[in-house]
């Protein structure tokens, strides 16, 4: 034969079968523990980024909502100080309105005052004139060209008051 013997290949099948033992106790249930370890791991931060992910996801919406509940309030307070703005607006016209309403009802008032003084002055003035020329009148014989000096001199008096 090829000078193997029996007792050699038990032998060497013996060896092999405990270097196959092993090299699988020793080198490939580490291996395979250590790859299964890393899925393990990977498989947790494939996890963790989802959570994360929907996390972030979550914030982003409630951010959303938040600043669109924000813009919604700013809309409102801006109408309101429009609102506000303009009713005080139509106050302050009502107010000036009255205002001078009133003043000019107290003009109409003091014209009215001046025009009875006036009135008055005017009816006292004619008295005294009408009595002016009376007097003269009588005083003496009337011409027509004495009357019209007599009223020339009145409407001079009256013209100079």
């Amino acid at each position: 034969m090829l000078g193997l013997n029996l007792f050699d290949i038990i032998q060497h099948i013996l060896l092999l079968l405990i270097l196959v033992f092993f090299m699988k106790y020793l080198m490939y249930n580490p291996v395979v523990k250590f790859i299964n370890k890393r899925k393990e791991t990977v498989e947790q931060t494939v996890k963790e980024n989802e959570r994360l992910s929907a996390e972030v996801k979550e914030i982003k919406e409630n951010s959303d909502k938040i600043v669109e509940e924000a813009r919604k309030k700013a809309e409102t307070i801006s109408f309101e100080a429009t609102k506000e703005a303009e009713a005080r607006s139509k106050e302050i016209l009502a107010e000036a309105k009255k205002k001078s309403d009133d003043m000019i009802e107290r003009s109409k008032k003091e014209i009215e005052n001046q025009k009875a003084k006036l009135q008055a002055e005017v009816k006292e003035e004619v008295g005294s004139l009408a009595i002016d020329i009376a007097s003269k009148v009588l005083e003496r014989e009337v011409s027509a060209a004495d009357n019209k000096k007599v009223i020339d001199e009145c409407l001079k008096g009256w013209d100079n008051n």
